[in-house]
């Protein structure tokens, strides 16, 4: 996977408490994780919280971190995956983030290709927010360009993987349906 390069590399001097290191680390993963707990249906002020909390447990757990068991994105979307269940589990209202619509303005684009483009996201989320949380993992984790091996932190198989981003996409499919009518 190709990232961004104005992302600074990650190296794991981290583990050894280089601060500098790991403010390397959140900066390469700090949107991607809000963005992944976004799309798992938590409010953007919450998300926030939780990416904190994902770096957080991070830099206290460091020492435990295995390169051979997992990458580093893998270990840190786990986390936050884990929070994201906790949190989805003890509230049981999901609200969903508002997208950022800062990439659309600005672009010299006609205002109403924009608005249909922000009326399809709203869409998008509201179908997603009637999922059930487990759907709502598999797609914003198989949806997230940096996590490398999503059946890794689904802590499911390949094969599983599949079947089960196939079904989660059909649910999608169908409640975008029910929006329509």
């Amino acid at each position: 996977m190709n990232f961004p390069e104005q992302l600074p590399p990650v190296d794991h001097n981290y583990l050894s408490g280089d601060p500098v290191a790991f403010s390397a680390l959140v900066k390469r993963y700090q949107s991607a994780l809000f963005g992944f707990l976004g799309r798992m249906g938590i409010e953007s002020a919450i998300c926030e919280e939780l990416a904190q909390e994902t770096f957080l447990r991070a830099w206290i757990n460091r020492a435990r971190y295995d390169a051979e068991k997992a990458s580093v994105s893998t270990w840190l979307f786990t986390i936050a995956r884990n929070l994201a269940l906790n949190h989805l589990a003890k509230n049981s209202r999901v609200v969903g983030h508002e997208p950022d619509f800062s990439q659309l303005t600005d672009t010299g684009a006609d205002p109403s290709d924009q608005f249909e483009q922000h009326q399809s996201i709203a869409r998008l989320r509201q179908a997603l927010n009637t999922l059930s949380t487990d759907d709502r993992e598999v797609i914003a984790t198989c949806y997230t360009p940096e996590i490398k091996n999503a059946s890794d932190v689904l802590g499911c198989s390949a094969g599983a993987l599949r079947t089960r981003l196939s079904r989660a996409r059909q649910r999608l499919s169908d409640a975008l349906g029910q929006l329509d009518t």
